[in-house]
């Protein structure tokens, strides 16, 4: 009886020991030392004095050592699709292990890996409250962390631009009566133009297949963001106001018309002007 059960306990201990290192492989994934390559997504209350908020941010974060690549705003992290896929190429690309979100009005920050922030946007570390880089210093000091690097970035490095795909943009706004448009949404635009709900697809050409000549869309970010990630001229330079864009595409040539009103914040609003004008 007895030598049989030894056995059994050996067994057992080894799928203990096996769960056990599941369990230490899972944690290790979900964190990363804060001190490896860390892209800063930030969110001030005060946008009139952003570059100076910039500057304190960063010569904080470095000062207990953060090594923070790039600093973006949260407008423009989704920006629109292709945005996103572009900053995540980025990241890649520049080896970014560390996504940290700053938002001072809500005084919080939160810290993802990469890898959480492209599938599940879960923080292995979260801290609120007032005095939140205070907190975030006392944590990492507690955890007597090891400095990766002594060669900061010497001013914060504002992503202010991301590679979409190319195209040509449409200057004259097209004639789309009896054009048939896409849209993933919903509109009640009151107008003779009829929007039709369609499912969203990477690629256009399945529109275009089922007669959708033109497809419109909606991107929003800082102003200065969306004039040189898209060319749009009438866009001022270096300016941070939340901004929205009417985007008109063709579906055949991915050529796109851009419409906005500096003072319509509503997708509903910004899309009646457009069909009405």
């Amino acid at each position: 009886m007895l030598c049989s059960f030894f056995p059994f306990q050996k067994k057992t201990l080894c799928v203990f020991f096996l769960l056990l290192l599941f369990t230490l492989c899972l944690t290790a994934q979900k964190q990363t030392p804060i001190q490896n390559k860390t892209l800063v997504v930030f969110s001030f209350l005060n946008k009139k004095n952003q570059n100076q908020n910039l500057l304190n941010t960063h010569k904080n974060l470095i000062a207990i050592g953060v090594d923070v690549v790039n600093y973006i705003d949260h407008l423009n992290l989704n920006s629109s699709p292709e945005v996103k896929r572009g900053i995540i190429d980025y990241l890649k690309n520049r080896e970014i292990k560390n996504v940290l979100f700053y938002n001072e009005e809500t005084k919080e920050i939160n810290l993802l890996t990469l890898g959480s922030f492209l599938t599940n946007p879960e923080p292995y570390m979260s801290i609120k409250g007032d005095s939140v880089l205070n907190k975030l210093k006392e944590e990492l000091i507690n955890k007597n962390l090891t400095q990766n690097t002594f060669l900061y970035s010497p001013k914060p490095e504002v992503i202010n631009k991301v590679k979409v795909r190319s195209f040509n943009k449409i200057l004259v706004k097209p004639n789309l009566e009896k054009q048939k448009i896409g849209s993933t949404k919903n509109y009640n635009t009151n107008q003779a133009t009829e929007i039709i709900v369609v499912e969203e697809k990477e690629d256009y050409r399945f529109y275009y297949s089922n007669g959708i000549n033109y497809f419109i869309s909606f991107y929003k970010g800082t102003e200065s963001f969306l004039k040189n990630t898209y060319g749009i001229d009438s866009l001022e330079d270096g300016s941070n106001k939340e901004t929205l864009i009417l985007v008109l595409e063709h579906t055949a040539t991915r050529n796109k018309f851009f419409y906005f009103n500096k003072k319509t914040t509503s997708e509903q609003e910004l899309l009646s002007e457009f069909l009405s004008n």
